[in-house]
């Protein structure tokens, strides 16, 4: 049953992510290449969101003892030396050649977008090589060198006061934020606000999902992917499934969305740009969401740096396309 709910917690954020054109490789370059911070304030608000939420929660599940064992066993992302920063940063790069970070390839399926479908055969493959193919040399390398092992916040011995004081400047900051005048990225029905607002509840609700069925992370693309590839039935890869399903359902009324043949030169840019995507990101131990919109609320140190080093990598490929 509760598995079912990570289907429909998949389906939600493919349908939300249409209507706000919700996905991190226009989000992060076009900061550098058009200075519109429209959809980055979407990904900050449902960041937020959860850091006002999932501190606070996880430490009252942990002191309490009858809940205890849901969270006791939860883990955050190490900071790598290598692993973080240059997996970040091609991360970053690669989504460009995807149009898409790795949620947005999977829901852009859902929007009939042949170029998705490619971008994502190239993304599985490169994470299903990187973690347990020919390129596993290559993580287990990237990660050999761990700078923070870090411990959950909630384990710690100041835990209630730092989740107290974590919720309450995430809250101030995410009330100054949105004084801010709401607008709509090109192309979505929904403007940032109403996106940031639903993405983050989502982001609680998947992870409340998750601690119940003892899952190890909450939203995330390729721990699904991985499972994909297994035919393993698990709370990821239903997760995964439901993206692009609710995508589709968002745009089923649009006749102008079909799937065409992709032309020679988009063919190649999108499976290796997958590919490259795949690697970076199993390198990088996650993505945009699965560091991002998932354990950054957590005040998990490397995955608050990885998302840095993909907004760099994404960045710097605004700064050269930019016109």
């Amino acid at each position: 049953m509760v598995l079912g709910i990570a289907l429909l917690i998949g389906f939600a954020y493919g349908y939300i992510s249409v209507k706000g054109q919700f996905c991190m490789n226009s989000g992060f370059s076009n900061v550098v290449r058009r200075k519109d911070t429209t959809k980055l304030k979407s990904y900050a608000t449902a960041i937020l969101i959860q850091m006002v939420v999932l501190p606070l929660l996880f430490t009252v599940l942990y002191l309490n003892v009858p809940t205890r064992h849901l969270v006791e066993n939860l883990g955050l992302p190490p900071l790598f030396l290598v692993g973080s920063a240059l997996g970040g940063f091609l991360f970053g790069i690669f989504m460009h050649y995807t149009a898409g970070c790795g949620a947005g390839i999977f829901y852009k399926i859902g929007e009939k977008n042949s170029g998705a479908v490619l971008a994502a055969i190239g993304f599985i493959a490169g994470v299903y090589l990187t973690e347990k193919g020919l390129l596993k040399v290559i993580r287990e390398a990237a990660q050999s060198n761990v700078l923070v092992d870090q411990r959950p916040i909630w384990q710690g011995d100041s835990a209630l006061t730092i989740a107290i004081i974590t919720a309450v400047v995430a809250g101030i900051v995410l009330l100054l934020m949105h004084r801010n005048k709401d607008n709509k990225p090109g192309g979505a029905e929904w403007g940032w606000k109403k996106t940031g607002i639903a993405v983050g509840i989502i982001g609680v609700i998947g992870w409340v999902s998750a601690v119940y069925t003892n899952s190890p992370y909450g939203i995330a693309i390729i721990p699904g992917t991985i499972d994909m590839v297994d035919l393993y039935y698990s709370w990821g890869l239903l997760f995964v499934i439901g993206i692009p399903l609710g995508a589709f359902w968002s745009t089923r009324n649009n006749k102008e969305k079909e799937f065409t043949i992709p032309k020679a030169n988009i063919i190649g840019k999108r499976l290796l740009g997958g590919l490259g995507l795949g690697v970076s990101g199993s390198i990088a131990a996650g993505c945009t969401v699965g560091h991002g919109l998932t354990f950054a609320p957590l005040l998990g140190i490397g995955s608050l740096v990885t998302t840095i080093f993909i907004f760099l990598g994404s960045g710097l490929v605004g700064y050269l396309t930019r016109k």
